[in-house]
C-alpha cells in the first residue's frame, strides 16, 4: 500500500454509520489518512466453522467456537477524502496492518458488535494490540459522538470486556448446540422423513417446535410473540430473539409446519405436517426445557465462571437424545 500519511482505520458496523462520523474525523486527525472498514456484526459476515471430519470425534462434542475466515475479502474498505467516502479495493488485512491506530466506533456498544470487532482483529492481526481503541457515545447525539471520538478507550477497558463476554458465552453455547444438533438429531430427522439437509435444530427452533407440540391452528403472530417474549416457567429471565421470521421460516422450509389456509396474508395459520408430527416420536421428551433460553441469559451474566455448568448442560442434553435413539 502506498499511503503517504499515517493511517487511521475506523471500524463501523455498516455503511449507514458513515454519516455519523465522517464530518468530524478529519477535524480530529487532520494529519492522518482516514479509512473506514465496514465490519457487519451477527451472522452476516462471520459464520461458524464446524469440524469437517466428524468420524473421529466423540459425541457429545464440546469445543471452542471457530469462525470462517473472511480476512482477504475486499470491498468493505472506504477512504475518506474531503468529507466524502470513496470505496477502495483494499483487503481487511492490508488496511489493518498499515494502521497506526484502529478505532472501533459505534453510537451504542452492544455485545454482538464487540464480538464482531474481536473476530475481525483476531483473523487479521492474530490478536488485539495496543493500536485497538473504541469510541462509544451511547447516544446518537452529535456532541456526545464528537466527545467520544476525542477520547477513545482501549478495548481492554472493563466496560468493553464485560460487554464482549456476554456475547462470548452466547456464541459458545450456540456453536456447540448447533454442531451437536446437526449430528445427533440427524437420525430423528431422517426417520421422520425430513428431507431438507440444511435444517438445523438451533436452540430457539427446537424449543418453539416442541412447545407447539400439542397445538393446532397456531398463527404467525402466535409464534412471533412466543419467540419475542419467551417467558419460560418464570424461574429465569425472560428471553427474546429478533430473528423470529427466520425461525418460523426454518420450520416451514424443513416441512415441519404448513399453512392451513385459516389465516390471512398478514397472519397465516399453521398446523404440523405429517413429518412434523412423526418427528416427535424420535425426540427424547426430556430434551424439552422451556427454561433453556432463560438459563443461557444467566450463564451469559456469569461468564466465564458459568462455562463448566454450560458444558455439563450441553453434554447431558445431547446424551439424552443419543440414548433415546440408541
Amino acid at each position: 500500500m502506498n499511503i503517504q500519511k499515517p493511517n487511521i482505520v475506523i471500524v463501523v458496523q455498516g455503511e449507514n454509520f458513515f454519516n455519523f462520523f465522517k464530518n468530524e474525523v478529519e477535524k480530529i486527525w487532520p494529519t492522518h489518512s482516514i479509512y473506514f472498514l465496514v465490519n457487519y456484526s451477527g451472522q452476516v459476515l462471520y459464520k461458524f466453522n464446524y469440524p469437517a471430519n466428524t468420524d473421529l470425534l466423540e459425541f457429545p462434542y464440546i469445543t471452542e467456537p471457530s469462525w470462517k475466515n473472511y480476512k482477504e475479502d475486499i470491498g468493505y474498505v472506504w477512504h475518506l477524502e474531503n468529507k466524502e467516502t470513496v470505496k477502495t479495493d483494499y483487503s481487511n488485512t492490508a488496511i489493518l496492518k498499515s494502521a497506526e491506530k484502529i478505532i472501533f466506533m459505534c453510537p451504542f456498544l452492544c455485545s454482538a458488535d464487540a464480538a464482531a470487532f474481536e473476530i475481525l482483529i483476531n483473523q487479521t492481526l492474530d490478536k488485539a494490540d495496543k493500536r485497538c481503541l473504541y469510541c462509544s457515545a451511547e447516544s446518537f447525539d452529535r456532541e456526545k459522538i464528537k466527545l467520544s471520538m476525542k477520547n477513545p478507550v482501549a478495548i481492554t477497558d472493563e466496560f468493553f470486556q464485560n460487554t464482549l463476554k456476554f456475547h462470548t458465552a452466547k456464541r459458545f453455547f450456540e456453536y456447540n448446540f448447533n454442531f451437536n444438533s446437526c449430528i445427533l438429531f440427524r437420525y430423528a430427522l431422517q426417520k421422520a422423513g425430513v428431507l431438507n439437509n440444511d435444517f438445523v435444530f438451533t436452540k430457539y427452533v427446537f424449543q418453539i417446535f416442541y412447545t407447539l407440540k400439542n397445538k393446532s391452528d397456531f398463527s404467525n403472530d402466535d409464534m412471533h410473540n412466543m419467540i419475542y417474549y419467551w417467558k419460560g416457567t418464570g424461574l429465569y429471565p425472560e428471553a427474546s430473539s429478533l430473528y423470529s421470521p427466520t425461525i418460523v421460516k426454518n420450520l416451514i422450509d424443513a416441512g415441519l409446519i404448513e399453512d392451513n389456509g385459516n389465516g390471512t396474508e398478514d397472519n397465516k395459520h399453521y398446523d404440523f405436517t405429517k413429518q412434523g408430527k412423526a418427528l416427535f416420536k424420535f425426540i427424547n421428551p426430556e430434551c424439552w426445557d422451556i427454561d433453556m433460553l432463560g438459563k443461557l441469559i444467566v450463564w451469559q451474566d456469569n461468564w466465564p465462571e458459568s462455562k463448566k455448568e454450560m458444558e455439563d448442560y450441553l453434554v447431558q442434553f445431547f446424551r439424552k437424545q443419543m440414548e433415546f435413539n440408541g
